[in-house]
């Protein structure tokens, strides 16, 4: 009796790493600054985590930004909004990020693209209750009003990093 007492007690250590590693995320919520990626330039986003079981996370993001202080050679100030649907793999703080959005600059310029279809491949630091969220992706869009002499939607290749806080 006194063996399995033992053996007890020697395995209590890694059922609690074990807890520690797949702890779930409980700040489903997050608001961050994105320079480049699906924003065009920069934005403002909020996203939540409307999934998680085990390893595997989902979450839905909004954001709004703006041509305003970087493109002085445009007419006109125009709001850009991006949308995207996410997935992230990953325990505890560490997670890999990938995604498919759309972004829409309301803009009447004709010769700006206005629908851009992104994806996101990264990675993401989110403290799981709360506190400093890091994204770094690669994010290609593809329009289908690019107007290149070759024939189809071109794809672009853009890079974005995120700033923020989740709680």
């Amino acid at each position: 009796m006194r063996y399995i007492y033992f053996l007890l007690f020697l395995l209590l250590p890694l059922s609690l790493s074990a807890q520690y590693l797949t702890q779930p995320i409980s700040a489903y919520n997050a608001v961050y600054g994105e320079v480049g990626g699906n924003g065009d330039v920069y934005s403002l986003n909020y996203d939540r985590i409307v999934f998680q079981q085990s390893l595997l996370k989902a979450a839905l993001r909004v954001g709004v930004g703006t041509n305003l202080f970087f493109m002085k050679d445009e007419p006109s100030v125009y709001p850009i909004v991006p949308v995207e649907a996410l997935g992230m793999v990953g325990r505890r703080q560490k997670h890999l990020e990938f995604g498919l959005g759309y972004t829409r600059r309301f803009t009447e310029d004709p010769e700006l693209l206005h629908n851009m279809f992104f994806a996101r491949i990264g990675f993401r630091y989110h403290t799981p209750d709360g506190g400093l969220v890091v994204r770094v992706a690669a994010t290609p869009f593809v329009s289908p009003e690019n107007e290149q002499t070759a024939p189809g939607p071109g794809l672009i290749p853009r890079f974005g990093l995120s700033i923020g806080r989740s709680f």
